[in-house]
């Protein structure tokens, strides 16, 4: 006896806000899954950093994220609400970048992820947003996005999440470590 329900989702469909059975493999849905990785990447630095000000400031991208998704998911124009994703928040970015590479100088090297967890967690996180971000601007392509501020918040948070997971290191009492010992780092 097979008492297996027959779910949408098993036929490979899924919905958006403002559209039903648009299948999984759709271009907006593998943008909304790549936010949602990264959205849960930032949550586990959330869960293991020892900063409360980190804690804190995650939690805020982690809802400019949810925002994001929600923009992302309205198919049409007449549907979509204002969006989220401001200038005022890539601003905040741009903002905390500058704040905090003054803290940690960048260098000019590249640097090997895992010298600390929440530095780990954090660089996986920014690599997952630039996966959506090349995918964010494959969509652009082929639809409107709701806001002319997502590409340019992707790109100022995966650049911050850089700058936050070297901070960490540091805060950790550890070096990061170089992809080429020999490279000087500045």
């Amino acid at each position: 006896m097979n008492d297996l329900e027959k779910w949408r989702g098993d036929l490979g469909l899924t919905d958006l806000i403002d559209k039903q059975d648009v299948p999984k493999f759709d271009l907006r849905i593998e943008v909304l899954g790549q936010l949602d990785e990264a959205s849960s990447a930032l949550g586990m630095v959330r869960a293991s950093s020892n900063s409360e000000v980190i804690k804190s400031m995650i939690l805020e991208i982690q809802r400019d994220l949810c925002w994001m998704m929600s923009d992302l998911a309205s198919v049409s124009a007449e549907t979509a609400q204002p969006s989220h994703t401001t200038t005022e928040r890539v601003l905040y970015l741009q903002t905390e970048f500058h704040r905090r590479t003054a803290a940690t100088p960048l260098g000019n090297t590249f640097v090997v992820p895992g010298d600390s967890q929440s530095s780990a967690t954090l660089h996986m996180a920014r690599s997952i947003v630039r996966r959506a971000e090349r995918y964010v601007t494959l969509l652009e392509r082929e639809v409107k996005l709701p806001s002319s501020n997502i590409l340019p918040y992707l790109n100022r948070l995966s650049a911050l999440l850089y700058v936050m997971a070297r901070g960490e290191d540091e805060a950790d009492g550890t070096a990061s470590t170089r992809a080429h010992p020999s490279s000087k780092v500045s």
